[in-house]
């Protein structure tokens, strides 16, 4: 009896750390059970949705995934996610989805998801598993500029043109999904674009601060570079918190500028931590290091090439829309306003939403009633001729 005893005390760690990473796993799993597909499937998806998955190699071997709402108007919208998430902040359930809602206009709606943004969780021992090996690879060097900008967003928007027969496409980004379209502009050029819109975007760093980025990185004078062990954004295995444990969790968990007031399903909040991915070294650096509002002076620059995104942001001259919430701690209000500002465009325009955060922006409750709305009519007031 005594020996039986034992036994069972010491099995009841492993079964509770089964239980969990089961429960982990399988909430990842329902989530993005028909992200990964082959390369196109077109279906229709949800009513009269017609849905294209498409996954596209870029010229270093790496792989994106672009997913496609087809509509008839013209030209195209690409919508591309921020840090450490992925195309579902577009597409969460058919009550918070801007694709969804920009396509009920006929507007034709591509979503981008960057090379290591599978939408997977990057759950923990996902490699022995055989989830997405190819996606879950990291190469830590990979950064903003020379990787994700001029690789895979290049490689998106050639895609894009080809397939929907557009020369111009529109860029939405939110977050860096904003940077990357400010950078777009400014480096690679506008003769692709027919204009920008931004949420919670600021090319901007007058607030920003990152109080452990000394594990990504190092400076040498105003240069900033990754370790030669230099560490990745990493989100291994998450177990599900009660909803009552989580409300009380949720501030500590540094959500309160995250999520504000305006997304008040706890479903969201919680499972968005199943849905986070993992982030190269490289892009860690330049997005830690290179908002440095002292060194810097509030600008924007490229950590290594020290590149002034915030100097060249009166390169930019396509219609223009940024959007702001006010209780956005990632991306204050105040800087996106100075980003539109500078920006030099004459058809441009700033909306700012109270008591919103940084993703309620996309996810608040709200949001289908009174933001992207105010999205699809900015878009249909331009008349272009593609």
């Amino acid at each position: 009896m005594f020996k039986k005893s034992r036994l069972v005390k010491s099995l009841i760690p492993i079964g509770i750390i089964i239980i969990l990473f089961g429960t982990a796993f399988s909430s990842a799993n329902i989530l993005n059970r028909d992200h990964r597909c082959t390369s196109p499937q077109k279906y229709t998806n949800l009513a009269d949705y017609t849905k294209e998955i498409y996954e596209v190699q870029t010229i270093d071997g790496a792989t994106i995934t672009l997913t496609r709402y087809v509509g008839s108007k013209r030209p195209s919208i690409m919508l591309v996610h921020g840090m450490s998430v992925n195309h579902k902040i577009f597409d969460w359930d058919d009550n918070h989805s801007l694709a969804r809602s920009l396509n009920n206009d006929s507007w034709d709606v591509w979503m981008l998801d960057l090379r290591t943004h599978d939408g997977d969780g990057d759950l923990l021992f996902g490699k022995l598993i055989g989830r997405d090996s190819d996606r879950e690879y990291i190469n830590r060097y990979w950064d903003f500029d020379r990787t994700l900008l001029k690789k895979d967003v290049v490689a998106a928007i050639e895609f894009i043109k080809e397939k929907s027969g557009n020369n111009t496409i529109f860029f939405m980004g939110h977050s860096y999904g904003g940077y990357l379209a400010y950078a777009y502009a400014e480096l690679i050029g506008e003769e692709n674009l027919s204009g920008i819109i931004t949420t919670g975007a600021s090319a901007m760093g007058i607030k920003y601060s990152y109080s452990d980025r000394s594990k990504y990185g190092f400076r040498i004078g105003k240069r900033a570079f990754v370790k030669p062990l230099g560490k990745r954004i990493v989100h291994s295995l998450n177990p599900y918190i009660p909803d009552f444990l989580f409300k009380i969790l949720v501030k500590k968990m540094n959500f309160s500028g995250i999520f504000y007031d305006n997304t008040t399903p706890s479903y969201i909040k919680q499972e968005f931590r199943y849905v986070r991915d993992d982030e190269p070294a490289g892009v860690v650096v330049d997005m830690v290091f290179g908002k440095d509002p002292i060194l810097y002076s509030g600008h924007w620059l490229d950590p290594q090439t020290l590149y002034d995104y915030t100097a060249n942001l009166n390169r930019i001259t396509v219609p223009f829309l940024a959007i702001a919430g006010d209780q956005d701690t990632d991306d204050p209000m105040d800087d996106v306003l100075r980003t539109y500002e500078n920006v030099s465009s004459i058809n441009k325009k700033f909306l700012h939403f109270p008591e919103h955060g940084h993703l309620d922006l996309l996810l608040g409750d709200n949001c289908s009633t009174i933001i992207f709305p105010e999205i699809t009519n900015w878009l249909n007031s331009l008349t272009i001729d593609n």
